[in-house]
């Protein structure tokens, strides 16, 4: 007999099952390593299609991997830079293998020099109520002019990133853009750039007089006018260049500039007396600068004349001696014939200035009559009544 055959009925179900039961596994197998499969390709997929990026036109990226800043290669000739530009795209690792900073493009930023040089207000308390307390040493802030005169101002600079990795590399932080308690932050570019403004700020006004301040330009002795907005910017830019920022200056304004409460009255009457000055001197140059224009125009015009004069006699005096030239050489040929031609011409010249004339002939018998036409009708006159 065959071992099936041996077998009993219960035996023959229950190795049925087993079958059964390992084709079901075999199955389950199957499924679960086709979804396994299938699984590794939608990871690969989301891999490497999530990776993919394209930066807008408005910004530029950073690449970072493991925290290391990643350099890319150029075209021939234009070597390696950090700084990803929009129009093309690029692939990077998921996070945290790979971090993609996106920073503003040539983006422009203003900082200002807020109450660093502003006396300090009690919030509590309105500064009306106060006017003339003086100022508290390391609490007030202030400038000193170049005639030593205390001014309160502020200011406040628009710069634009030109070199983006260097800017956030080296001085950018993320609190530049958040202000906490409404106090600006002391890290990063933008406090970096706000005491160079400060700087710049002192610097230049301390070569100015308070008059000139007042009046935001002056004068020099040889004629320049400056302006201290002008001036606080080149020295806010050559102070930038020295740090290597990575920024370039847009605009620097003066919001602000008042003195001392407690001398205000005094300043304003000053400030008013060098304006009504000033304005008188302006007026002064403009007359004088409208009597030396016209002084100008008539000496030019006198000159003029004059030159017109001594050509016109020069001309007449060279027709005068070429003609005198031609009657003496006429005259030394035939001095008859030349005597009675000059005598006829003097002749003709001076009845032709006559305007009545009288031809009186003599007589042989010495009798002779002559009859004159006294207050003759003018041939005008006398034509119309004949016609």
């Amino acid at each position: 007999m065959s071992e099936d055959e041996k077998m009993s009925p219960v035996q023959v179900g229950e190795a049925s099952q087993q079958d059964g039961g390992m084709q079901e596994l075999v199955r389950m197998l199957r499924i679960l390593f086709f979804g396994l499969r299938v699984l590794i390709i939608v990871v690969f997929l989301y891999l490497l299609f999530s990776g993919m990026f394209r930066v807008d036109e408005q910004n530029e990226a950073m690449l970072f991997r493991f925290g290391s800043l990643q350099s890319r290669v150029l075209e021939p000739g234009q070597g390696e830079t950090s700084i990803l530009t929009s129009g093309r795209w690029y692939w990077a690792w998921p996070y945290p293998v790979d971090w993609v900073k996106v920073i503003p493009a040539q983006k422009s930023v203003a900082v200002t020099t807020g109450s660093l040089f502003l006396p300090w207000v009690n919030a509590a308390q309105p500064q009306e109520s106060e006017p003339d307390r003086g100022l508290r040493p390391g609490t007030d802030g202030y400038v000193l002019s170049g005639d030593t005169n205390i001014m309160h101002t502020s200011w406040d600079v628009v710069y634009r990133v030109t070199d983006a990795s260097r800017y956030y590399l080296n001085f950018y932080d993320d609190s530049d853009s958040v202000e906490q308690g409404g106090k600006a932050s002391d890290r990063g570019a933008d406090a970096i750039i706000r005491s160079l403004l400060g700087n710049a700020v002192i610097r230049e006004m301390a070569t100015w007089s308070v008059e000139d301040l007042l009046a935001t330009t002056r004068t020099l002795d040889d004629g320049t006018i400056e302006n201290i907005k002008d001036n606080v910017q080149l020295c806010l830019n050559k102070l930038l260049d020295e740090v290597g920022i990575g920024v370039q200056v847009q605009s620097v304004n003066m919001l602000e500039l008042q003195p001392p409460s407690a001398t205000a009255q005094a300043f304003h009457e000053v400030n008013s007396s060098s304006e009504k000055g000033r304005s008188e001197i302006l007026t002064a140059r403009t007359y004088r600068d409208k009597v030396i224009l016209e002084a100008e125009g008539q000496k030019y015009q006198i000159l003029n004349e004059a030159k017109s004069y001594q050509t016109r006699v020069i001309e007449t005096v060279k027709a005068d001696a070429s003609y005198f030239e031609t009657v003496l050489s006429e005259y030394n040929l035939n001095p008859e014939t030349m005597l009675t031609a000059l005598y006829t011409d003097a002749l003709r010249e001076v009845l032709g200035k006559v305007p009545q004339k009288y031809v009186v002939h003599r007589s042989p018998t010495g009798n002779q009559e002559l009859r004159l036409q006294l207050s003759p009708v003018p041939e005008k006159k006398a034509n119309s009544q004949q016609q």
